[in-house]
């Protein structure tokens, strides 16, 4: 049977509703911190497609379901009903689905709320608790679960809503809270009858010149000012007395008076860090070295009040406030153990880094050092506060799974809260709001200066996260109920699946190097073995030798593999995708799909990626963009749009095929296609990426391809066929011109333009473009320009030097940038031999089209258009001008 996502896909609808709103799935990351979460609307699309059938030949059928999918992606239930029903006329005994590389669980809720029999698996035991908190607990009736055993339960449940499960989280939640605010009250103490939101921290390290320890602190800034509110803002400065070696902090109104001790200096690599007491500059590498070395110490410098006219305001630290920062240092030092295994102070190490940066670089050598002593104390009292509570529960009739419910929601929101409490959390000024030391990739949680939240309220405070913990829950629940999903740890590579079972596999595998899921979560794992050690056990067991998550079986790149001789490596990472797609290959019913969604800004990784999906014994079926990512950087990886590839099974008896006729097969299946395509409003780009479907399927057909000479044809040569296919089907014209004529440097200038004009556009797309059109990347060099995460098509003005090569685009961006002068333009086109080239005239009048006259290269182009006559008859005649000096000169070599 051929499946839905084999021929359709709801690329637009996907597209728009993917950035904002219910699809987007914002919404869901507010339950619990991971780094990469699939859009739902993605996922549901996903679901959906892979499970429905495409009727063959009944265009009226198709139709309708494509209307029926499309009115489902129209919000969170949308259809509901209609799809439900669907999917149970194919599936009368229940449709059932896996997710391998679950993550978040986005994939398996979506399928659970659709009734299908769902299943999520991650390596990541951290990921797998996320999954659990969303497409599991909220699934299931606790309705006859027994009171929970507290004196003020009975009062306060009576005051909150069904369902069950909200009433008793958000219970829960508050009795942490106040448990919490308890026990920390010593030590984040109440001034001027209120409890401060938050703490402005910055490191001291001694210069290297007079000894003397000075704060690194990258802004003065505290509160920007507000014209309309009439708010002169806050900023502070450091006041030194170089004599007594001492400093202390002045806050004040307005903007900064003084430059900040850690500033950039044009020339000079990464920040320099400059002594308050003798001006001595510190280089990057110098001021790191001394962080590694152990030298880093935490200063307390300002204070943050909740205030009731400007929001928040600062004032400098009050002695009583200094002081608790000692008794939280003693208290710490006398934490007993969760278990003898198991001490207060995370003690597992912190090997290796997140992405390119080595924690021990700046000083951290165990999770327990990335926090100052009094957070660290304050995540020791709430994961403890967690666990208590978690045996007081299971000293009553409550079931264990309801117990693993309610600790795994307050765990999620200690890990909410670790996201805000390591030196990395800084504080966003414009925002008045503390920044999270997850941004677009694994936990970045080092750095000078950073803010501390309080036990209070406030931004980043267990008061604040917990309502936004309830909030998300709650909509949850409002949702329409379905099956619970099944998440449960494991690896792809080895599914505990002895038959084939499902309708579908459906999933979103780690892309490559671009994040690095167990080292980056190890962070919360370290505390959720503290916090769960009760409830969830299995936590506690890794054979990682330090104590971490387990490494050997994660399919990823290890962005430093090559220095750090860690074993994820390239090879690792495809011969796991391999054995996943294997396996997910093995548990397929008779007719299903397997479904990936895969995303990468570099083509290399796509042909490997295909190679692991032909390894595994699949073909490629179809192949659906969706502009998802919104140029996201993950890593240093630039992305804005993933692929949802469809695959089958491949055939066991295929026979080998030549190219030519391959090639014809693969031209008229993609000109079958195009008028589908066409009629989903795909642009030409997504149509290049969705021919890469029909072309991988034809080629899946054969065991291998051969040229005349017998040679095998590399199967990711089909990508650049497919995409240039596509282009010609589209029949672009530059003037009276086809675009095929042209020299590669021009056509790929060319097509640039007509599809962006000027705009900034990934990065990723230079490099598919190249790849669809064969090109080194010496054929596109000096055309484009990169700007911040992207690139645009470069100015006149930028090009450095003229190129070798006469190329038409050089010569048009040469006449751009001589400006509005006939003589000036006329001797460009004289020395290029191209007066009157019509390509050259197409392009500078297809140029001045797509860029517009308000560009200054394209009001150029414009006038030169206008002024074509004048210009070569300018030129004819310094052609000519050149010849009677030449004959003048030589005149015998004119005989």
């Amino acid at each position: 049977m051929t499946r839905l996502i084999e021929r359709w896909f709801p690329c637009q609808e996907v597209s728009d509703n993917s950035r904002k709103g219910w699809g987007s799935g914002n919404a869901e990351k507010e339950l619990f911190p991971w780094f990469a979460a699939r859009p739902l609307v993605q996922a549901k699309a996903a679901v959906l497609c892979s499970l429905l059938p495409w009727p063959e030949g009944d265009k009226g059928e198709q139709e309708r379901l494509q209307e029926l999918v499309q009115r489902g992606m129209e919000g969170y239930d949308a259809a509901h009903g209609e799809l439900v029903a669907e999917l149970n006329k194919y599936y009368p005994d229940g449709a059932s689905l896996l997710d391998s590389f679950s993550g978040r669980a986005m994939i398996p809720l979506e399928a659970a709320r659709l009734e299908v029999r769902s299943m999520g698996l991650d390596y990541s035991p951290v990921a797998t608790l996320g999954g659990s908190l969303l497409a599991d607990y909220p699934m299931r009736d606790w309705s006859q679960e027994p009171p929970l055993p507290y004196d003020d339960y009975e009062s306060y449940s009576n005051r909150m809503a069904s369902p069950r499960l909200l009433c008793d989280v958000e219970y829960i939640l508050d009795l942490i809270g106040r448990r919490y605010e308890s026990e920390m009250d010593l030590f984040y103490p109440i001034v001027n009858g209120k409890r401060p939101w938050g703490y402005l921290w910055a490191i001291t390290l001694p210069c290297v010149n007079c000894g003397r320890r000075f704060p690194i602190t990258g802004s003065y800034e505290l509160r920007k000012p507000g014209h309309k509110e009439n708010d002169p803002g806050q900023s502070y400065y450091i006041e030194t007395s170089r004599l007594e070696g001492e400093y202390k902090v002045i806050v004040h109104e307005g903007s900064p008076k003084f430059d900040p001790t850690l500033i950039k200096k044009k020339g000079s690599k990464g920040r320099i860090a400059i002594c308050l007491f003798c001006d001595h500059v510190h280089a990057h590498e110098t001021h790191t070295r001394l962080m590694g070395d152990g030298e880093a110490r935490d200063a307390l410098l300002v204070v943050a009040d909740i205030d009731s006219e400007y929001g928040k305001k600062y004032r400098e630290p009050s002695q009583v406030e200094i002081d608790s920062i000692r008794g939280a240092t003693n208290a710490l030092n006398h934490e007993p153990s969760f278990t003898p295994d198991l001490p207060a102070l995370p003690d597992e190490k912190a090997l290796g880094s997140t992405g390119p940066r080595d924690y021990a670089r700046y000083g951290y050598h165990t999770y327990g050092d990335f926090c100052n002593t009094r957070q660290t104390l304050g995540l020791i009292k709430l994961s403890r506060i967690i666990n208590d509570i978690c045996l007081e529960l299971l000293n009553t009739d409550i079931s264990t799974s309801y117990v693993s419910a309610l600790s795994g929601y307050a765990s999620s929101v200690l890990c909410r809260k670790i996201r805000m409490s390591t030196r990395g959390a800084m504080l966003q000024v414009g925002y008045q709001k503390i920044g999270s030391i997850i941004g677009n990739g694994p936990p970045v949680p080092f750095g000078s200066d950073y803010f501390e939240t309080g036990c209070g309220e406030g931004p980043g405070t267990w008061v604040s996260l917990v309502k936004s913990t309830v909030r998300t829950l709650r909509k949850q629940l409002d949702r329409v109920s379905g099956l619970p999903a099944t998440i449960q740890q494991g690896t792809a590579t080895n599914l505990l699946i002895s038959v084939p079972c499902m309708d579908a596999v459906v999933t979103d595998p780690p892309y490559a190097d671009m994040v690095e899921y167990s080292d980056g979560s190890d962070i919360f794992y370290v505390w959720l073995k503290r916090a769960l050690a009760v409830s969830h056990q299995e936590f506690g067991i890794s054979s990682n030798c330090v104590g971490v998550q387990e490494k050997k079986d994660e399919a990823v790149v290890k962005m430093t593999w090559k220095r750090s001789g860690d074993h994820r490596t390239p090879y690792h990472y495809y011969s796991s995708i391999t054995r996943a797609l294997y396996e997910a290959r093995r548990v397929l019913k008779p007719g299903g799909v397997v479904s990936i969604i895969f995303g990468h800004d570099d083509p290399e990784v796509w042909k490997d990626f295909l190679s692991s999906i032909d390894n595994a014994g699949l073909i490629l079926t179809g192949s659906w963009p969706a502009r998802t990512e919104h140029g996201s950087q993950m890593g240093k990886i630039n992305i804005e749009t993933t692929l949802t590839l469809a695959c089958k099974p491949a055939d066991t008896d295929r026979l080998e095929g030549q190219m030519l006729e391959v090639d014809r097969e693969v031209k008229q299946e993609i000109l079958d296609r195009l008028p589908l395509w066409q009629k989903a409003s795909l642009a030409l780009p997504d149509q290049r990426m969705a021919s890469y479907g029909p072309a991988m399927e034809v080629v899946g057909r054969y065991s291998q391809i051969c040229d005349k000479a017998g040679r095998s044809v590399s199967l990711d040569s089909y990508l650049a066929k497919a995409r240039r296919y596509v282009e010609e089907a589209a029949e672009i014209r530059i003037g009276n011109s086809p675009l095929e004529v042209f020299d590669p440097h021009s056509h790929f200038a060319l097509f640039w333009t007509y599809m962006y004009g000027r705009t900034i556009v990934p990065g990723s797309e230079e490099r598919w473009l190249r790849l669809g059109w064969e090109m080194e990347e010496e054929d596109t060099e000096g055309l484009l320009k990169k700007v911040g995460k992207g690139f645009r098509l470069i100015y006149a003005r930028e090009v450095k030097q003229p190129r070798e090569r006469n190329a038409v685009i050089d010569v048009a961006l040469a006449v751009a940038g001589a400006g509005k002068s006939i003589r000036d333009i006329s001797t460009i086109l004289a020395d290029s031999d191209m007066v009157e080239n019509e390509l050259l005239w197409d392009s500078i009048s297809h140029l001045a089209q797509h860029v517009t006259e308000a560009d200054n290269d394209g009001e150029v182009w414009t006038w030169a258009v206008r002024n074509r006559s004048v210009i070569i008859d300018f030129s004819q005649g310094i052609k000519e001008d050149r010849i009677r000096k030449e004959e003048e000169r030589h005149p015998d070599s004119m005989l």
